[in-house]
C-alpha cells in the first residue's frame, strides 16, 4: 500500500546521510517512504541504507552515472522518478534532518488545507558539527504570497533549500518537473516561486524548524569552484523571471534584485566576479532596471 509522502534522499555524500535517516526512522509519523538515489558516488552509499532497511520504509538505487556533476536538477527528477504514487513528494538531501513530529505536523495541515498542494516548514541553517548559525523567522499563519516569498529570499530576509518545502505530485507535474541552471544554483528558487505561482501561494506547516546543513566546500553554495557557472545560472534566473513573470517588472522588484545581485557578487562570488559573468548578469538586470544595473557595473567594475 502507497504511503502518503514520499521523502526523495539524491544522495552523493555519506559523511551525514546516516544522522539523516536518523531523524526520518525518528518520525511520529511513519506514513512515507524514503527513496535514495545514488548518483554514482564513490562512497559506500548502499551500505549506510541497508541499516535501516527494519526501521524505514526505503528504496535505494544506485545509478550507473553521475548527474549531478553536469546536471543536478535532472538528478533531482531521476530520483522523484524512482517514487510510486505517493501523492506527496518532499526532496531531502544526504545532510538534511527533520525533527521528530515533522511528518505529523505536514498532515495535520494538508488535513487543514487540502486544497493546497505546496507546504513550507520554518528552516534553520546548521554547521558540520550541528550548531544553528542562523534561522529563518517563524511562518505566518494562513497561505504565504508567492511573490512575498521570493522578494523574502532574493532580498536576504530568510535563507532557502530545498528541504523546507513538500509538493504534491499532481503540481510537479504540472509544473514539468524543475528549472534547470548550471549545478542547479537557482533552479529551487525558480521552481519553488513557479509552483507558489501555480498555487496562490504557499501554505505554512508550523512547529520546528527543519535542518539544513552547510558545510564549507561541501556544495555549491560556498565552493568556489563553480564560480563561473555560478555567474551564468544567476544571469539565467533573472531572465527567466523577467521572461516569465511581468507582474515582477516593477520598481519593488527591481529594488530587491539589485539587493541580490550585490548579495551573490559580494558573498557567494566573493567580490570575485569575471568580466563576462558581471557582463551578463548586468544585461539581465537591465532588463528591469537600466539604473540598477549601470550602479552595479559602477560598483563591481573589473
Amino acid at each position: 500500500m502507497n504511503k502518503e509522502l514520499a521523502i526523495i534522499i539524491p544522495a552523493y555524500k555519506g559523511k551525514f546521510l546516516g544522522t539523516a535517516l536518523d531523524s526520518l526512522a525518528r518520525q511520529s509519523c511513519m506514513d512515507f517512504t524514503v527513496y535514495v538515489g545514488d548518483d554514482c558516488s564513490p562512497e559506500d552509499i548502499g551500505e549506510t541504507v541497508s541499516k535501516y532497511a527494519g526501521s524505514i520504509d526505503i528504496v535505494y538505487r544506485k545509478f550507473e552515472d553521475n548527474l549531478g556533476g553536469t546536471d543536478l536538477s535532472a538528478h533531482w527528477e531521476r530520483c522523484i522518478a524512482m517514487s510510486s504514487e505517493e501523492p506527496y513528494i518532499h526532496l531531502f538531501s544526504d545532510d538534511d534532518m527533520l525533527p521528530y513530529d515533522a511528518v505529523e505536523r505536514f498532515m495535520k495541515a494538508r488535513e487543514k488545507c487540502p486544497g493546497s498542494g505546496f507546504f513550507r516548514m520554518q528552516l534553520a541553517v546548521v554547521d558540520e558539527g550541528g550548531s544553528v548559525l542562523r534561522c529563518n523567522p517563524p511562518l505566518a499563519e494562513g497561505r504565504a504570497d508567492a511573490v512575498d516569498m521570493l522578494c523574502d529570499k532574493l532580498s536576504g530576509r530568510t535563507s532557502s533549500a530545498t528541504c523546507e518545502y513538500i509538493f504534491s505530485r499532481a503540481l510537479y507535474g504540472k509544473c514539468g518537473g524543475f528549472v534547470h541552471f548550471p549545478h542547479a544554483w537557482c533552479s529551487d528558487d525558480a521552481t519553488w516561486f513557479r509552483m507558489a505561482s501555480l498555487e496562490g501561494g504557499v501554505t505554512p506547516v508550523p512547529g520546528l524548524p527543519v535542518l539544513w546543513r552547510n558545510v564549507t566546500g561541501n556544495n555549491i553554495s560556498n565552493s568556489r569552484l563553480y564560480d563561473r557557472d555560478k555567474e551564468t545560472a544567476t544571469a539565467g534566473f533573472i531572465r527567466h523571471l523577467y521572461d516569465n513573470y511581468p507582474e515582477l517588472r516593477n520598481r519593488r522588484f527591481s529594488e530587491v534584485l539589485y539587493a541580490y545581485v550585490k548579495c551573490i557578487l559580494t558573498v557567494s562570488l566573493d567580490g570575485k566576479c569575471s568580466r563576462q559573468g558581471l557582463d551578463e548578469i548586468c544585461s539581465a538586470l537591465g532588463r528591469f532596471s537600466a539604473l540598477k544595473a549601470a550602479r552595479i557595473k559602477i560598483k563591481f567594475h573589473l
